[in-house]
Parts: C-alpha cells; sequence; structure tokens
C-alpha cells in the first residue's frame, strides 16, 4: 500500500474540509485568497515589493548597476562580512513590512508559511538550492524567546527546510548573550552590539557543510555575520544567509 500517497491525499482531503468551513481570506486586503494555499491573493501577492535585478555579490544590496562581473559594494570592501553570501526576498516597505510585523509582534504565526515562501524563492532565484546541507534559524536569546513565546526565524526556518528537504536544527546556534533591539542603532553599532552574542552548540551538524542561515529581516547584515562568524570558528565550509524582508540601514 502507497502510505505516502495515501496521507498526501488525506491531508488534501483535510485541507480542503477546511477551506469549505472556514474560507481563506488574504491577510493584505481582506479579500478571498484565489491561491491554491497561503494568505494572500494573487494581485497583493504581485504587488509584494521583491528584489530583483543587480546587487552586490556578498550582502545582496541592491544596486542599479552592477556593470560587468561581479559586484561588491563599498561596505563589504572595507570590512567583509563573515557570511558568504547573503539575499533577501523583498524590501521591508509596504505590505510586506505589515506582514513581518504581524507575524513577529502580532502571534500572526500563520503568516509563516507564506514569508517562508518568499525566502524558498528568493534562495531558488539566487543561491545553487541543492546545495544547502543544514538550515539554521537565528536564534533569539532565550528571555526575548520566553516573553515572546516563539522565535519568528525559526519558524521560517522550518518552512524552508521542508521545502528544501533539508534537515532543520533550531539548536544549532545559541544567542549567549542578550543584545536587545537594534532598530535604533546605526551600521557600526549593530556589528559593536552582536559581538560575540552567538555561539555553535551543535558543532556536529555544521563542520564542513554549507549551513544555510534564516532570519525574517536584514538591515545591515551585522546579525548573519555576527552569527556567520561562530559558524565558521565551530567549522562550517561555507554559509548562505537569507531573509523574508531588508529593511533600511541608518
Amino acid at each position: 500500500m502507497d502510505w505516502k500517497g495515501a496521507q498526501a491525499r488525506l491531508r488534501e482531503a483535510a485541507a480542503t474540509g477546511v477551506g469549505l468551513l472556514f474560507p481563506r481570506v488574504c491577510a493584505v486586503c481582506g479579500g478571498a485568497c484565489d491561491r491554491a494555499a497561503g494568505h494572500l491573493c494573487w494581485e497583493c501577492f504581485r504587488s509584494l515589493p521583491l528584489v530583483s535585478g543587480a546587487c552586490c555579490e556578498r550582502c545582496g544590496l541592491p544596486v542599479e548597476t552592477a556593470g560587468r562581473g561581479g559586484f561588491v559594494c563599498s561596505r563589504c570592501r572595507q570590512d567583509p562580512p563573515a557570511f558568504d553570501r547573503a539575499r533577501v526576498a523583498g524590501r521591508f516597505r509596504g505590505s510586506l513590512r505589515r506582514l513581518a510585523h504581524r507575524f513577529k509582534y502580532e502571534r500572526a504565526l500563520w503568516l509563516a508559511d507564506d514569508l517562508a515562501e518568499l525566502a524558498h524563492g528568493c534562495l531558488l532565484a539566487r543561491f545553487e538550492a541543492a546545495a544547502v546541507d543544514v538550515v539554521v534559524p537565528v536564534p533569539l536569546f532565550r528571555t526575548r524567546a520566553r516573553a515572546r513565546g516563539y522565535n519568528q526565524a525559526a519558524l521560517l526556518a522550518r518552512g524552508v527546510a521542508r521545502r528544501l528537504e533539508r534537515p532543520f536544527v533550531p539548536r544549532a546556534l545559541a544567542r549567549v548573550r542578550d543584545t536587545g533591539t537594534q532598530t535604533h542603532l546605526a551600521a557600526a553599532a549593530r556589528r559593536l552590539n552582536v559581538r560575540g552574542a552567538f555561539a555553535v552548540t551543535a558543532p556536529g551538524w555544521v563542520t564542513g557543510r554549507t549551513v544555510l542561515l534564516i532570519d525574517d529581516v536584514m538591515t545591515t547584515g551585522a546579525t548573519f555575520h555576527e552569527a556567520a562568524r561562530a559558524l565558521k570558528a565551530a567549522g562550517a565550509w561555507r554559509v548562505w544567509a537569507v531573509a523574508a524582508a531588508r529593511g533600511v540601514s541608518r
């Protein structure tokens, strides 16, 4: 008996039944969802401020034109990040900003799959996805995690790992120091603030591997840099980073 096929059909039937009883509405416009899954209608999905085109080879900073060959921005040339490459799905503005804010601060956990879909799409477009060995979320400090009740980056990373069919290791990396919010800090202050904030707690998962770091929002890349620095120190061969949205740095 094809148990996997039977389980898939059962999940599909259950989802259909739930959809009939509780029709999905778009998280942006409030209208009916006309996409097969998720909480965005096609019109709102197409209007998301996604990032495309030329960007810095290292941090993914969008540029008007990069000319021929790989372009590296001045910040990455002057102070190279520890990660090998970072990219974002979209810009932290408009509807994407509202979605990310609701997900992070208002417990709109049903949006995890929509944002994971964006992060996964970014990965497929910007990386050699088949080369990823393990998916690791940027961790929260333990007191912040208890207060919030969940780690939004871990929820996104789980969704990306499921789509990739790669191991999801939420405890490979730990935040060993409470860095507080970095919202109002400039780039240099952000990097100083997170210095030494991460430690690898499961080196067996990262040594010699390509690690995919996932977070909800990337601004200056300071958090990704420091997390990647800890992973590299523990023997990670390569660290790639993906976020659902990119904020505006000061």
